[in-house]
């Protein structure tokens, strides 16, 4: 009589004499995982097809957010590149303006210099432009520090003028709605 205790103990339980581990190990894990079992195909080919929809969304979500980042790594990329044009762009203005002051534009040689400057300039702020570059229009609106860096305050000539851009000392630019640079400018109070 001891042995058969101890068989008992000892020897793995069996409650019914046809699911025995062999047995159990042998059912389909898909209905362990909580899914359809191979009698019901219509759940599983639903399950399948919600699965295969899922990771078909997926997939065009992660599409879409990577061809969304190259093209911000591009945009990026060109703003270091216009970044660095910028302070070209101020030496140009400020020449332009100081060969206005000094000659007046009477002399005929100097007119043909002044026009040929004027034309590269022009042609850098137009291929600027082609690549989504924009000056940050400021002077006469009401200050926003969003845009620009105000660097001086002074009394407003009028009333209306307190709060606003009076002067601009250095032009801002945006690149696509992206400010690259703030621009600098007095402000009325």
């Amino acid at each position: 009589m001891m042995s058969k205790k101890n068989d008992k103990q000892t020897g793995p339980e069996v409650e019914n004499p046809q699911e025995t581990p062999e047995n159990k190990a042998q059912e389909p894990v898909a209905e362990a995982n909580g899914q359809a079992s191979p009698e019901n195909p219509e759940a599983q080919l639903a399950d399948l097809n919600d699965k295969y929809l899922r990771l078909y969304s997926d997939f065009d979500n992660y599409r879409k957010r990577v061809n969304k980042e190259k093209i911000e790594m591009i945009k990026t990329a060109a703003s270091g590149v216009v970044l660095a044009l910028l302070p070209v762009i101020d030496d140009m203005e400020r020449a332009l303006e100081a060969f206005k002051k000094a000659t007046g534009g009477k002399e005929e040689g100097q007119d043909a210099l002044m026009e040929g400057v004027g034309l590269i300039y022009n042609k850098l702020i137009n291929v600027l432009k082609q690549q989504g570059v924009s000056e940050c229009e400021v002077a006469g609106k009401p200050f926003d520090a969003e845009t620009a860096e105000a660097v001086a305050q002074i009394p407003a000539p009028e009333e209306s003028l307190k709060g606003c851009v009076l002067d601009v000392v250095q032009k801002g630019y945006a690149i696509d709605e992206k400010v690259l640079r703030f621009a600098k400018v007095v402000v009325g109070c």
